[in-house]
């Protein structure tokens, strides 16, 4: 493990978030994605987010959110209006109503996982969700990402039945680590943020530290400084 990223630079991530947080207010929306991770970031944050919101609100088509993936992105922006203390219930009907008979949306590993955290928030179970993830687990889907969401997904459903499929995943993930990170900086907030939903806060210090490090060195990008935002602040309320 790089000795770097082995301790928690408190001031270094407080300092990234101020200024991340009044760059992220300023910023022009030009999707569904980056609206929903904006808004939530902001109002996790207690940040003015209305514009976010306006963007979201003025975009969505009857109950739903068109867009290249319209389950996706509907279940974010549905899922970044409750965290911002909005109703979303229609869009929530709306997805149980064109979930597959056989459990899952589209057929599809990441439409599904993000329809079930958007319905675990909204305090939704959906069984049916669930079994279609845990009967069809493919070896495809053993990326860092991937587990992430799954597990995310199953904490969001159902954390205490699923907590031993739970476990399992997030040592999983652990062990996949190098160097505090899983290579990229998305799928190292996705895994984080799965960690700390699973209890695991105090294996993810260095991960912070490394995360605020690469953005730092990066061009800044909005779904990732949002992203990140959200994650830092999952920490900071854990």
């Amino acid at each position: 493990m790089n000795p770097q990223y082995c301790v928690m630079y408190p001031g270094k991530i407080t300092g990234f978030s101020k200024r991340a947080l009044n760059w992220l207010e300023g910023v022009q929306i030009t999707s569904v994605k980056e609206a929903s991770q904006t808004a939530k970031a902001l109002c996790l944050w207690g940040r003015d987010a209305r514009t976010a919101i306006e963007w979201l609100q003025h975009t969505r088509l009857a109950d739903y959110w068109e867009s290249g993936n319209p389950v996706r992105d509907t279940a974010r922006a549905c899922a970044a209006l409750v965290e911002c203390g909005l109703s979303c219930e229609a869009t929530v009907d709306w997805l149980e109503e064109i979930q597959s008979d056989h459990g899952s949306w589209n057929n599809d590993i990441y439409d599904t996982c993000y329809a079930l955290i958007a319905l675990g928030i909204m305090g939704r179970q959906n069984r049916q969700g669930v079994d279609w993830l845990l009967n069809n687990y493919s070896g495809k889907w053993m990326h860092p990402g991937t587990i992430a969401l799954i597990n995310s997904a199953l904490i969001h459903q159902d954390a205490k039945g699923m907590a031993d499929h739970i476990q399992r995943n997030s040592s999983w993930l652990l062990a996949q680590c190098t160097d505090d990170n899983w290579r990229y900086m998305a799928t190292s907030c996705l895994v984080v943020q799965s960690l700390i939903l699973d209890g695991r806060s105090g294996d993810v210090e260095g991960s912070l530290d490394w995360l605020v490090e690469k953005i730092e060195e990066s061009e800044w990008k909005v779904s990732v400084v949002a992203l990140l935002l959200i994650t830092i602040k999952m920490y900071q309320d854990d």
